[in-house]
């Protein structure tokens, strides 16, 4: 009987068990990495997915807001449905949203035309306005209204964008279409508008498809990871290579979000790449437990947390990304497919940062009211100090502030106090037109007054206070008169170096103004 050392047998038998247990640890270790990446990736597509879809939709809001802005202007002309056929009414909403509706469209992301019509039963089949840029121009060019009567119902591309909101009795998302005219690629949101039930036409923005299929085209997951974008089934833009064969399950992992204008955005992973960071990470795994048996529970330990940290932070970082927290920092690591995921969701970060920021620029609407918030106000400010430091400006600022509002709200609640700020609101811009108006406070307004309003201020303070004296706030039972101190001032370059210097003299006015108006109700 041959014998053998005790070392030998030592030797043996500790090589044994950390044999085996290097077998079962390497093997149970490459089992949950596995799952672990397998779970991580689906929660990595689903979030971007998610904040992906949110990021379209947010610019679907934006014009929609556009085109509401210009739906609550044209319908501010009309008290009654007798107003909608009177001719002269008519000429005056036309005259006016051509002015208007261009600043809406230049602060619109993607729009590439603006239209009104009107019902051709209450006035013509050519009665309205339409402006659309050109050969991918900035300059927005007049073009004749299309005469809907020359056309069937049933032609989308002609009349499509008249008939279909028309039909539907509500605004409505058209799907894309060829713009023939300017070669465009175009998605249109069409708001039908109604005077006391009765149809008076329609009003509407078309956008540049193309703003849409860059944002989809710059959605990546993985190497060979794409977007695209389905409606009813039907793939409508591709964001990629390979759209034709998403519905492949066995090689794609899809997941869809529904998005504001009807349509849906589709994220697809590709299998190959799954699979290949899963088996590349198991390959590194037992290339480590066999190449290193000896020191097996210390590499063990330091690969796992090598591996599950880095995975770790980027499921911390996708819960603070999906918590609207943009400036996570986001952790790398050397391991080649550790740090493809830690390099999309840095961009994905950048991109969401990049489009909250956006949204942020785009806030130029006060909620409650429709009207220019603050931040407009600002851009104002700077703009007419720019031309005051020119030397070619003349200006004037009407400060408008409702009386008692805060009593209002503490006595009779907030809604009605909001119905008393919408209420006056509509009539500071229904006497002043022509003029920007801004609500730059809870109860305070700004207009900005040149030109005609400017020489015809002392007129249209009187018609402002004959509409206040006639206007009241009527709800459950409570009513209101609409009481709003005013005050104005002219730029006079002797004197005025800013725009605040006129603001103040403007605001001073106001409240001697409001002083004198609760003396004599006293």
């Amino acid at each position: 009987m041959r014998e053998h050392s005790l070392q030998l047998r030592f030797l043996i038998t500790v090589l044994s068990a950390i044999l085996t247990v290097s077998v079962f640890v390497g093997g149970l270790s490459i089992y949950e990495v596995d799952n672990y990446v397998q779970r991580e990736t689906e929660n990595l597509v689903g979030v971007t997915c998610e904040n992906e879809a949110t990021k379209v939709n947010a610019i679907f809001d934006g014009m929609e807001k556009s085109v509401r802005i210009m739906e609550n202007y044209v319908l501010s002309f009309f008290e009654n449905a007798e107003d909608t056929i009177d001719p002269n009414k008519q000429n005056e909403v036309l005259k006016f949203a051509d002015e208007m509706f261009v600043n809406v469209a230049k602060d619109t992301d993607g729009a590439i035309a603006y239209y009104l019509r009107l019902n051709p039963e209450i006035s013509n089949s050519t009665a309205g306005i339409f402006f659309s840029k050109m050969n991918g121009g900035d300059d927005y060019v007049r073009f004749p209204p299309t005469d809907i009567s020359l056309y069937d119902k049933d032609d989308v591309e002609h009349v499509g964008w008249y008939w279909q909101p028309y039909e539907a009795g509500k605004p409505i998302w058209m799907s894309p279409y060829h713009n023939r005219n300017n070669n465009v690629l175009m998605i249109s949101f069409v708001v039908p508008l109604y005077v006391e039930g009765a149809f008076i036409g329609v009003v509407g923005m078309d956008f540049d498809y193309t703003v849409l299929t860059e944002i989809i085209r710059g959605i990546k997951i993985y190497e060979n990871g794409f977007a695209h974008l389905e409606r009813n089934g039907v793939v409508i833009q591709d964001g990629g290579e390979g759209v034709e064969s998403v519905g492949n399950a066995d090689k794609y992992l899809a997941v869809s979000e529904e998005l504001a204008n009807g349509m849906t955005l589709v994220l697809s992973a590709d299998y190959d790449d799954i699979r290949r960071i899963r088996y590349d990470i198991g390959f590194k795994i037992m290339f480590i437990v066999f190449s290193f048996a000896f020191a097996f529970a210390l590499l063990v330990a330091f690969l796992v947390k090598r591996i599950t940290k880095p995975l770790k932070e980027l499921t911390d970082a996708s819960l603070k990304l999906s918590r609207g927290d943009y400036d996570v920092e986001i952790a790398h690591s050397n391991i080649r497919e550790i740090n493809l995921l830690s390099t999309a969701f840095g961009n994905m970060a950048v991109n969401l940062r990049e489009h909250k920021n956006l949204q942020h620029r785009l806030a130029h609407r006060d909620s409650l009211t429709g009207l220019r918030n603050t931040t407009s106000y600002n851009e104002w400010t700077s703009e007419f100090d720019r031309r005051i430091k020119d030397g070619v400006v003349s200006f004037g600022i009407a400060v408008l502030d409702i009386n008692g509002l805060k009593e209002i709200n503490d006595t009779y609640g907030h809604m009605l106090g909001n119905e008393l700020i919408t209420t006056a609101s509509g009539i500071i811009c229904d006497t002043f037109k022509k003029s920007p108006v801004f609500r730059i406070g809870g109860d305070e307004f700004c207009v900005i007054l040149q030109n005609r309003d400017l020489a015809d201020i002392k007129r249209l303070f009187e018609v402002f206070d004959s509409k206040c004296e006639s206007a009241c706030v009527d709800k459950d039972g409570v009513k209101l008169r609409v009481s709003v101190a005013k005050g104005f001032a002219k730029f006079d370059p002797d004197r005025d170096s800013h725009f605040s210097d006129v603001f103040e003299r403007a605001d001073s006015e106001m409240y001697r103004n409001k002083k004198i108006m609760k003396a004599s109700k006293s």
